[in-house]
This record gives C-alpha cells, sequence and structure tokens, in this order.
C-alpha cells in the first residue's frame, strides 16, 4: 500500500529517507527511475542514505508498478518516489488505485516556469499533472510532513 507517492527531482535524500518514513510509518521506499538503475554510483549513494530497518526497492518505472500491483505490496506500507511527472504518470497508468500525489520538488531551469519556491514546471510536467487531474488524482504540493497542502491546480 502505498502511504507516499511523491515526485522529488532529488529522489531519495535525507527528508524522503528518514523524515517521511517514520511520520508515515513505512516500511519500504522505492525510488522509481530509468536513468538511476543505469548508474551504479547513484544507487550506492541511495543505498548508503537509506534509513536502518526500511527496506529500499531501486527500480525502473515499470518495475515499481510491476511490484505495485503484485500482492506481496499490499500489506507493506510504501513510500514512492520519482523524479518528474512524466514519470508519476507512467506508473499512475497502470497502478490506477493512486489517487493522490505529492508534487514536492521540481529543479528550474531553461524553459520552466518557477511557480513557488520549491517547484519551476515545464511544459511536459503541465502536461502530465493535467492528465493526471483528469484522472481524478488528487495532487497536492507539499515539501514536509507538517506544511500546508496546496493544490498544483493554483498553478496552471
Amino acid at each position: 500500500m502505498v502511504s507516499l507517492f511523491r515526485v522529488d527531482f532529488r529522489l531519495l535524500h535525507f527528508q524522503t529517507s528518514q523524515t517521511w518514513p517514520k511520520k508515515l510509518g513505512c516500511t519500504m521506499i522505492i525510488v522509481a527511475n530509468d536513468e538511476v538503475v543505469k548508474d551504479s554510483l547513484r544507487m550506492s549513494l541511495m543505498k548508503m542514505s537509506a534509513s536502518g530497518g526500511i527496506r529500499l526497492k531501486i527500480c525502473s518505472v515499470d518495475e515499481a508498478a510491476s511490484y505495485l500491483l503484485a500482492d506481496e505490496s499490499k500489506n507493506t506500507k510504501i513510500e514512492l518516489v520519482v523524479e518528474s511527472p512524466k514519470d508519476a504518470y507512467r506508473i499512475c497508468e497502470k497502478v490506477t488505485a493512486l489517487k493522490e500525489l505529492n508534487v514536492a520538488l521540481l529543479k528550474g531551469g531553461e524553459g520552466k516556469r518557477m511557480v513557488s519556491p520549491s517547484l519551476s514546471f515545464s511544459p511536459e510536467d503541465e502536461e502530465y499533472l493535467k492528465k493526471m487531474l483528469d484522472r481524478g488524482i488528487k495532487i497536492e504540493s507539499y515539501v514536509a510532513p507538517d506544511d500546508k497542502k496546496v493544490s498544483v491546480e493554483k498553478y496552471f
């Protein structure tokens, strides 16, 4: 069972590996990213930052979706972290039970529009977020567990 589905370009860091799992009682973190699974250095760094007692699964987006659909994931409290709205959408296409998304951190850059201190949207980001909203997924932005939740619709 997914307790937190989060978009965070940093993927696994102190907040996602320590703060959120403790707050939510998660027993597993899934980092779903097609590039990280090809990068042994990034995988090693993420494994070092994982909290003791929390299982860590680093896999492709498709593998994450398959795992979430499998019976073995049903009784596990999971924090699911992806890097982009596109990856979140790819998972939501397959795992239709996911109805809430936390868009926490999207880095800025050329062609992106800064909408809040922690979010910069590219046209592609907006497209995928709107597609998920059209599917009935509630999408809110908040960085830390006690932050005020803001609907991303405010930023369109």
